[in-house]
């Protein structure tokens, strides 16, 4: 997938969108807007994140045999494609997942705070399958996965039935279902007969079964003695809805009779943003404890280990150079960017990529964190001054590595070198101002102040006709003591304020070839629906007769 060129189209079709509405009259307006849309006024720069690659866990089979896990867990836990796939070899997990079991294991609460990407849910999913195949299945609800958004409950359904039910034959080894309210009929009444060992639903829902009898009856008594409440995405319930989950949550643990058998999970990557990580883990454990009602230590809020995946980390800046040149054109191919892994892993360009894209080390503890995102473009810039090359050819090399690390991918876990996102902000057409001047003198600005320059000329919001392409200053007449004045009008619907005395709301139409002529109507500048015959000689229907244009000699100020 070409993200580069995915983003060019998105902006391409709505810079069209945008600029399509109306063809404007004015060729100084005109290319003063097609200006804003080359700079990017709408649609500055992405700011790009690289997702890292994390320490190696150790793959399922090898937790088997130490014992940390279940011998079943390795037959479930292998990538699968279909019913009757039953995987070709166990999967890899980063550290901070076998860091999590581990935890489970001590039956202590945790809170898993990982970057997006991270393969947070089988933080949890795997201790929940593992408990349940020690204990037995169909033995109640062992554990509550709550959802803030039912979107999330049903990808988590799509990831749970590949591994459960792909490769089984339909008997999974490890019941699942969701609760959400989207349930109906058969399936809703099979639910309540027949409680499975793990369940999916929302906040809401959970409320629901708490208070509703044939859900309490049902469920929660299946729940008794309720071993794992999981809180995906835990930094969303927060103010008001934080304060009702925490409730819930000890509502939830009394119904259960669960006081001394319940581990609280919880999952984000947006818990905390600020200091160190060790201050960052101390401030999710104070939440997360209060939250759930019990205590999460600072050392339960796992965080990730990032590892360096390319090699070179003593280039110069003359092997930078020559990458660049290597690469020439987007779309070039050469033997690094076609060489695979391995070859990419040791590429002086790809090194610096990660260094500036994705990975930074912490000053106080040593420890490798993420970068912060920034932009192709500013990051051309630096690698610029180091090269010598222009930011144009770095800012094309840079695409071209990160492309082709999209691409190279490893052997055993199947993960790209560079898993890479772009993130697109992209704002509504934005408004432009002009000073009440004729066309060839008055200025045109596309920052709002309330005047421009030494004179201190007013500047008023542009508004265009959508079948003309004639543009209006959007203005309101005021009088103050016998002095009338024109300010600039900001809300596009004209307010009915009264009179002069309070202002009255319309437009400025300025123009030195078309007018705005004494005889109006015998000019022919009225709509024909505007007029009617009548023997007075007022030919203006009376509902539009307050509507007609008057003439005013305006200053710049």
């Amino acid at each position: 997938m070409d993200a580069f060129g995915i983003r060019e189209k998105l902006i391409a079709g709505y810079r069209s969108f945008t600029e399509g509405f109306v063809d404007i009259q004015d060729p100084r307006i005109k290319d003063a807007v097609v200006e804003l849309g080359d700079k990017g006024r709408q649609w500055p720069d992405p700011w790009l994140s690289l997702n890292p690659s994390f320490s190696s866990g150790g793959r399922v089979d090898e937790l088997v045999r130490r014992g940390l896990l279940h011998p079943d867990c390795d037959a479930i836990f292998r990538p699968k494609k279909d019913g009757g796939d039953r995987g070709s070899a166990p999967i890899t997990l980063h550290k901070h997942q076998r860091d999590a079991i581990e935890i489970a294991a001590k039956k202590a609460s945790y809170v898993l705070t990982t970057g997006t990407g991270s393969g947070k849910s089988l933080a949890y999913i795997v201790p929940i399958v593992d408990r349940v195949l020690r204990e037995g299945t169909g033995k109640g609800v062992k554990a509550i996965i709550v959802y803030p958004m039912n979107a999330l409950a049903n990808s988590q359904m799509e990831e749970l039935s590949k591994f459960l039910d792909n490769g089984f034959g339909g008997k999974p080894p490890v019941t699942f279902a969701r609760y959400t309210g989207q349930e109906r009929g058969e399936t809703r009444e099979n639910i309540l007969k027949n409680p499975p060992d793990i369940l999916l639903t929302n906040y809401v829902m959970l409320e629901y079964v708490l208070t509703r009898p044939e859900e309490r009856q049902s469920l929660i008594r299946a729940a008794s003695g309720l071993q794992f409440l999981v809180l995906d995405e835990l930094h969303t319930y927060r103010g008001r809805q934080g304060a009702d989950v925490a409730m819930l949550v000890r509502r939830l643990r009394d119904a259960c009779n669960a006081q001394s058998t319940l581990q609280c999970i919880g999952t984000s990557a947006t818990m905390s943003s600020g200091g160190t990580v060790a201050r960052q883990q101390r401030d999710v454990a104070e939440v997360a404890s209060r939250i759930f009602g019990t205590v999460v230590s600072p050392e339960h809020v796992v965080t990730e280990t990032l590892v360096q995946a390319t090699t070179n980390q003593h280039r110069s800046d003359q092997d930078l150079k020559a990458a660049v040149r290597e690469r020439g054109d987007a779309e070039y191919s050469s033997p690094t960017l076609d060489g695979g892994y391995t070859l990419m892993t040791s590429d002086p360009l790809a090194s610096w990529i990660e260094d500036t894209f994705g990975l930074t080390t912490e000053q106080e503890s040593g420890k490798i964190i993420r970068r912060q995102p920034q932009t192709v473009t500013h990051a051309a810039e630096e690698l610029a001054k180091q090269t010598g090359e222009t930011a144009s050819s770095c800012a094309t090399a840079i695409r071209a590595t990160l492309l082709a690390g999209s691409r190279a991918k490893h052997t055993e876990t199947n993960r790209p070198l560079f898993a890479f996102r772009l993130h697109q902000f992209i704002s509504k057409a934005g408004s432009l101002y002009a000073t009440a001047e004729s066309e060839d003198t008055r200025l045109i600005e596309t920052d709002f102040q309330l005047t421009v320059g030494e004179a201190e000329k007013r500047l008023y919001p542009l508004a265009f006709c959508r079948e003309c392409g004639q543009e209006y200053l959007m203005a309101r007449l005021t009088e103050t003591g016998g002095e009338s004045r024109f300010i600039a009008r900001h809300e596009l619907k004209m307010q009915d304020t009264g009179g002069p005395d309070n202002g009255q709301d319309g437009y400025l139409y300025i123009s030195t070839e078309q007018e705005w002529p004494e005889q109006a109507i015998e000019a022919g500048r009225i709509p024909a629906s505007w007029l009617n015959e009548a023997v007075s000689g007022n030919r203006v229907i009376e509902s539009k007769r307050k509507r007609i244009p008057s003439r005013y000699r305006v200053q710049p100020d």
